[in-house]
This record gives C-alpha cells, structure tokens and sequence, in this order.
C-alpha cells in the first residue's frame, strides 16, 4: 500500500487547493482517503525525515494534486495522509496516473521500504461526505493549524438514531448561530461498517477553550432538559463507542499546492521561504 499524491479539494471544508484564498471555499469533498500510520515509539523524528521526501518526489514528477498531511497530538502516535475527490471513478483515474510514472513509482517504492522501519502498522481508509450530518463545513483550511477529529462506531441497523441525534445538535447550533464548523464522513472501505469520522478545524488549540464556553449553562438551556433526555437516548440506543484526537497539521509532510504557499509561506513551506531571505 502506498501515498499517492491526488487532488484534496479539502476536508472539513479544505478550501479547493488551487483556490484563491478570496474566494468563498467550496463545499468538502464527496470522497476522500486517509492513509492511516501508526508510528513506532521513538521513531518520530526519524519518521517525519523519511515523510519529507514523499512531497519533495511528488513535486519533482509534477504529479497531480496534493495532499495534507496530520500528527497526532492526542492518543496513538499516529500520522493521517488525506486526500479528496468528487468521484470513486476520479480516485481511481488519479492513482492510474501516478502508476504509469515509472521514474516515480521506482522513488515510491525506495521511500516505501525506508518509511516502513519506522511504522507498526498502515491502513488506507475511503470516506465518503455525510452534508445532511454536517455544520458550516466550507471554511479556509490554510489558515487553520489543527483537526479535533472524532471517530464514532455505530451499533448495526442503529444510523438512523445516531443520525437523529446528530441532526438535533446541528439544529441548535443553527437556532444559537454558534461559530463552529465541522464535516462528517460515513467510511465505505478500511474500517467496521457503521464508522463515522467528524473533522473539526481549529486555528489554534485556544479554540478549544472558546468550544468549551459555548456548550455551557447558555447552550444547555436552549436545548432543554427534554431534548437532552431525547439525545442521550438516541446516542445510547445508537452509539457502540466513539474517540476524539487532536491532529496536528505537518506543513514539511504535507504536499500543499502553490495557493497555500503564496498565502502563507512561512507555514507551509518554511525551508523555501528561508533560501528566498
């Protein structure tokens, strides 16, 4: 299993990548991939080195699109790889394209092998866009330094409720304008059946503390002692288990396109920025 650099219209409203940054960002992606890597304990340094020479490939051959790339701050050491489409069929036209560069695919291979030392284990997961079960989702992506992610696993037969419970809070978070965005994705292949996964951009972790401001006595008000009682009961009869990590992105990992470097260089691609001082 290998990355491979495809367009990434962009995750939780990933701003199209070739995008103008004045332009209103386009609606999420209706695909996406998540390369998944759980990284060896002590690895991590080692790991990132190895990572840098994916995108410097990528950019070498030209390849066609791009990709951004995730570290966990919370949870597993783990690093995500993600990458978005408007179509199964534009997924599988992308990674066609790549295969046939045979200069390109010979480096794959090389930094495959070099990446795998420092790797326990790989997994490529395909998730497709969930609007009915999402908020706000188009924001500017390059302007933003974290995901709150949230996986949840959902009982079989039980979507319906999990949906239902999902669609109240967007409900409230609509009646109470709250400045908060997020995109759910319902995964099709890598994973159990009945796995969601929500992304939550934040421009900084202090985005958190706002978070925790806005779902507090105010909040739970507007939602009722009744709705609450509604919820709680959908999400027990529905929900099998759920997790939330914090993702960091990696810009020296990441495969951004020139739009996120003309915007802000000094981020996401600091070492070409130094040689141009």
């Amino acid at each position: 299993m290998k990355k491979t650099p495809f367009v990434v219209a962009a995750l939780c409203g990933f701003a199209s990548l070739s995008l103008a940054q004045t332009a209103a960002p386009p609606p999420p992606p209706k695909v996406i991939q998540i390369y998944r890597e759980i990284v060896k304990p002590g690895h991590t340094a080692a790991h990132a080195a190895t990572e840098a020479g994916w995108p410097a490939a990528f950019g070498k051959a030209n390849a066609p699109g791009h990709y951004i790339a995730l570290t966990s701050t919370t949870g597993p050491n783990e690093a995500w790889f993600i990458s978005g489409w408007d179509s199964y069929a534009a997924y599988e036209k992308d990674g066609a394209a790549v295969e046939a560069d045979a200069a390109l695919q010979a480096e794959m291979d090389r930094l495959g092998a070099a990446d795998g030392d420092h790797l326990s284990n790989t997994s490529s997961i395909l998730a497709t866009y969930r609007e009915d079960l999402s908020y706000r989702a188009p924001v500017s992506i390059p302007s933003m330094r974290y995901f709150q992610t949230v996986i949840f696993r959902v009982k079989p037969g039980r979507t319906a409720q999990f949906a239902a419970a999902r669609k109240m809070t967007q409900a409230l978070h609509e009646k109470l304008d709250m400045n908060e965005h997020w995109s759910m994705y319902q995964v099709t292949s890598g994973m159990p059946a009945g796995t969601f996964i929500m992304f939550l951009p934040l421009k900084s972790l202090a985005d958190l503390d706002a978070a925790a401001g806005m779902h507090g006595d105010t909040y739970d008000a507007a939602m009722g002692a009744d709705n609450q009682k509604k919820m709680g009961d959908l999400l027990n009869e529905s929900l099998e288990m759920s997790s939330t990590m914090i993702m960091r992105f990696s810009p020296k990992m990441s495969y951004p396109p020139k739009a996120w470097v003309d915007a802000d260089a000094a981020f996401w691609a600091p070492a070409a920025k130094k040689k141009t001082n």
